[in-house]
């Protein structure tokens, strides 16, 4: 099936919805929740930024997998219940939280999640799947949220914030069917000393790929390229990638920090092109896997985002020759 020719469209555009399980199209709701036919997946793209630099329209890294009228998050950068919010989407409404790696950017939004699906007498607990390390990341939040539960449990709740929350520890590898969709995780090589030799740092960074009822969405996580994660992600409908400008990102890195040179720059930049995916990278990656369409997020670009997305586009079709999209906060596929 060829691409069509608009891009994905927004909330408060134009909706297009095509249902077909072996290709996925972009398309949007008007401004409410995202509404799941029965045995169907949507990807809401809520945060599309490369953190840590803070954008106006781009917010920190998280998205929306609706499984059925299900609501999951996909990370949990800063921003993301105000992206809810934009769907018409309470903080009680998701239930499921995976997290692909613990750099502050995907997570920053965590303790929000949590204590406001407790305030907002959230009737189920909020389970985490993620590295290890979340569940200590989780415990020193619960523990942060201490003297607010003392002031409110005398009120109007009755439940500790600890009651409304369950860590998964999961790794490489695991194989889990979470309310009959099967996830699947792979070591991928963002944490990487060197290429193939993971860092010792007591967590992992994971991609996940998440089957449903004959279709599959793959997400990358931050990564470079990746053996495992081309494996893991093999043949799915929809690839949601990391993608970085290496040199438009090294150039205002230049300017913001002129007395960065010599090795910490050179360091700077092989981290940049080893753990991360540029453009080419990205579609080699999507190519190898046989992926049928590919979509951009985790944006490590300057400026706007329509700014950069031909460039991005044009880069990774001489390694893919599938369908491309650059998406933008609240995009839905």
């Amino acid at each position: 099936m060829k691409s069509l020719c608009l891009p994905p469209t927004r909330i408060a555009r134009v909706s297009l919805v095509l249902c077909l399980l072996a290709s996925i199209a972009p398309f949007s709701t008007h401004a409410g929740a995202t509404q799941t036919a029965t045995g169907t997946m949507t990807w809401t793209t809520l945060g599309t930024a490369a953190g840590p630099s803070l954008y106006a329209e781009r917010s920190q890294p998280a998205n929306l997998l609706s499984v059925d009228r299900r609501h999951w998050l996909v990370d949990c950068g800063d921003g993301a219940l105000e992206r809810l919010a934009a769907l018409r989407l309470r903080a009680a409404d998701v239930d499921t939280l995976f997290v692909t790696h613990l750099h502050m950017d995907h997570i920053g939004g965590l303790q929000a999640l949590i204590g406001l699906r407790w305030m907002q007498n959230a009737q189920k607990p909020l389970i985490i799947y993620g590295p290890p390390g979340t569940d200590a990341v989780v415990q020193g939040l619960l523990q942060a949220m201490k003297p607010v539960a003392r002031i409110e449990l005398g009120h109007s709740h009755q439940r500790s914030p600890d009651d409304l929350v369950r860590v998964i520890t999961i790794e490489g590898g695991s194989d889990l069917n979470v309310d009959g969709v099967r996830v699947r995780a792979a070591q991928n090589s963002h944490f990487d000393d060197t290429p193939g030799h993971p860092a010792d740092n007591g967590t992992q960074s994971l991609a996940y790929r998440f089957d449903y009822n004959g279709a599959s969405i793959g997400v990358t996580g931050d990564t470079g390229p990746s053996d495992a994660v081309a494996q893991l992600e093999h043949g799915v409908d929809l690839l949601v990638s990391e993608v970085i400008d290496v040199d438009g990102v090294v150039a205002d890195l230049a300017r913001a920090m002129p007395n960065m040179k010599g090795p910490m720059k050179d360091a700077l930049i092989a981290h940049l092109r080893t753990q991360h995916l540029t453009p080419e990278a990205a579609g080699q990656l999507a190519s190898t896997a046989g992926v049928h369409r590919l979509v951009f997020t985790h944006l490590g670009i300057v400026g706007p985002t329509d700014a950069s997305a031909a460039k991005l586009v044009s880069e990774a079709h001489t390694t893919f020759s599938g369908d491309i999209y650059v998406a933008h906060d609240l995009d839905q596929f």
